[in-house]
């Protein structure tokens, strides 16, 4: 296993497809991958490219996006360190359903699709714990559709940056902020709607005191009135 794999072991049980396997069972499905860097810009994979695998990136920031038949990305997620992508069609089939390009330099632990599918069928054990692993995902991509389809702009962006927060271990800080590594029009597409929307919502926010903008930061001046928003 690979030294920066094997740092992570026990922090990848906190990711939902990983969850449910023990410690000697995740040594075994790490032991069939393989660390990649990529550079920033860098296209991992095409919507519609034979599908080879998986990924759960350790650094770095990566785009899931689909181009319309009319030229305009929507982008479906964007992925931060110890998060995983591609794994659906490791389950259901198909090639890949979306493209991937990193934001930055980034590295990732990357599982190939017949290694860890031999591996699977070896061990039933972890096949039905992966699976219980994978509705935990599913369950979090069903509120994402649920949030856009019930909420506003702004209440979608105070979820967000709620969630950035905690990812970038700030929210237990005085201001809690982020920094806006992730292009706004990324961003933007990603909540479901345009960059100047984008900015307006960003300006109503620091308008009414909740957040302060500096930069290429984001700071939370009322986290009580983001949460609220964010219901």
């Amino acid at each position: 296993m690979p030294p920066d794999i094997q740092e992570k072991k026990e922090t990848l049980r906190s990711i939902p497809l990983f969850s449910e396997l023990s410690v000697e069972q995740l040594r075994k499905i790490t032991s069939v991958s393989k660390v990649l860097e990529f550079k920033k810009n860098e296209i991992l994979f095409n919507d519609g490219d034979i599908y080879t695998g998986f990924y759960i990136i350790l650094k770095g920031t990566i785009k899931v996006f689909k181009i319309s038949t009319a030229g305009k990305e929507s982008v479906l997620h964007i992925i931060k360190p110890l998060k995983t992508f591609a794994d659906v069609p490791l389950f259901e089939g198909g090639n890949f359903p979306a493209a991937a390009q990193s934001l930055e330099d980034s590295t990732a632990i990357f599982f190939p699709k017949e290694e860890f599918l031999k591996i699977m069928s070896e061990d039933k054990d972890i096949s039905i714990k992966m699976l219980a692993g994978f509705a935990k995902r599913l369950r979090s991509m069903v509120n994402k559709i649920e949030d856009f389809s019930s909420k506003e702009v702004i209440n979608r962006l105070a979820k967000y940056l709620l969630k950035e927060i905690k990812s970038n271990k700030t929210d237990k800080l005085p201001e809690p902020h982020i920094r806006l590594d992730v292009p706004k029009s990324t961003i933007a597409s990603y909540l479901g709607t345009i960059n100047e929307t984008l900015s307006r919502t960003l300006k109503k926010l620091q308008d009414d005191k909740i957040i302060k903008v500096s930069g290429k930061k984001i700071f939370i001046i009322n986290v009580k009135q983001l949460k609220k928003l964010a219901e």
